[in-house]
């Protein structure tokens, strides 16, 4: 991998470890429910916090996708993409079973069908 991809998956790496932790802080906040008014509000700002603090990061997760996906419908991503070479021999066996399976297909239907008009036989229950 080159320099700059190594340091974006870390930079990923630290914004998701960071929001997780901050989500911990506010459950790990919300547990005890024995407190005084002063720990309330001590926790208030401090819950406010990590919440400003969560969607700054989830804003730069998103200015990172972003910036990927224009670098990526620019062009400026080079991506290899696998393209099978169809020889001309292999196209036209191809073809010829296709061909060969539809015939087979036709037969069998005519058989079924008693007639090539293609109307289907029809058993009576009377026997007529």
């Amino acid at each position: 991998m080159q320099p700059k991809s190594i340091a974006l998956l870390q930079k990923i790496d630290n914004i998701i470890e960071t929001i997780i932790l901050k989500f911990t802080n506010i459950f790990e906040n919300l547990q005890n429910a024995n407190k005084t008014t002063e720990t309330l509000a001590m926790e208030s700002v401090t819950m406010e916090n990590n919440c400003i603090q969560i969607i700054r990061l989830c804003q730069d997760l998103i200015s990172i996708s972003r910036n990927l996906k224009e670098v990526w419908v620019l062009n400026s991503i080079k991506v290899t993409q696998e393209k099978p070479e169809w020889k001309q021999a292999e196209i036209d066996s191809l073809f010829s079973s296709f061909n060969l399976l539809t015939d087979k297909i036709a037969q069998f239907e005519m058989t079924a069908d008693g007639n090539a008009n293609g109307e289907r036989f029809t058993t009576s229950i009377l026997g007529s």
